[in-house]
C-alpha cells in the first residue's frame, strides 16, 4: 500500500478530517482554518526575515536573485590567486636589491 503524507494513508487523513469536523462543527471550521492560514503565513514571513538577517550578517550583503552563491567564492579565489602571483613576481626583485656591502667576499687561501 502506498503511504501518503508522513506515513499516513488517504483513509487515515480522511478519518482525521471527519473527527475534526465532528468536534469543531462545520460552522467553526472556516474560522479555525483562517487562523491556521494566518499563523502559517506569519511563520513563513518570520522564517524569511530570519534567513535574510543571517545572510546579511554572514556575507555582509544579501544575495541578489540573479546572483549565483558561488560567484562570490570564485571572485575571492581569483583575488587570492592574483595577490599570490603578484607576491611571487615581486620576490626575485626583492632578492636582487641586496646592499653592496653585504655581498659575500671570496675566501682567500693562506
Amino acid at each position: 500500500m502506498v503511504e501518503g503524507f508522513l506515513g499516513i494513508g488517504f483513509w487515515e487523513i480522511l478519518l482525521v478530517f471527519v473527527v475534526i469536523i465532528a468536534i469543531l462543527g462545520p460552522r467553526r471550521l472556516p474560522e479555525i482554518a483562517g487562523r491556521l492560514g494566518t499563523l502559517f503565513r506569519r511563520l513563513k514571513m518570520a522564517s524569511h526575515d530570519l534567513t535574510s538577517a543571517l545572510t546579511t550578517e554572514v556575507e555582509g550583503t544579501p544575495l541578489k536573485k540573479d546572483e549565483n552563491p558561488l560567484d562570490s567564492l570564485k571572485k575571492a579565489a581569483i583575488d587570492f590567486k592574483s595577490s599570490l602571483t603578484k607576491e611571487v613576481d615581486d620576490a626575485p626583485a626583492k632578492e636582487d636589491k641586496t646592499p653592496q656591502g653585504e655581498a659575500e667576499e671570496p675566501e682567500t687561501q693562506a
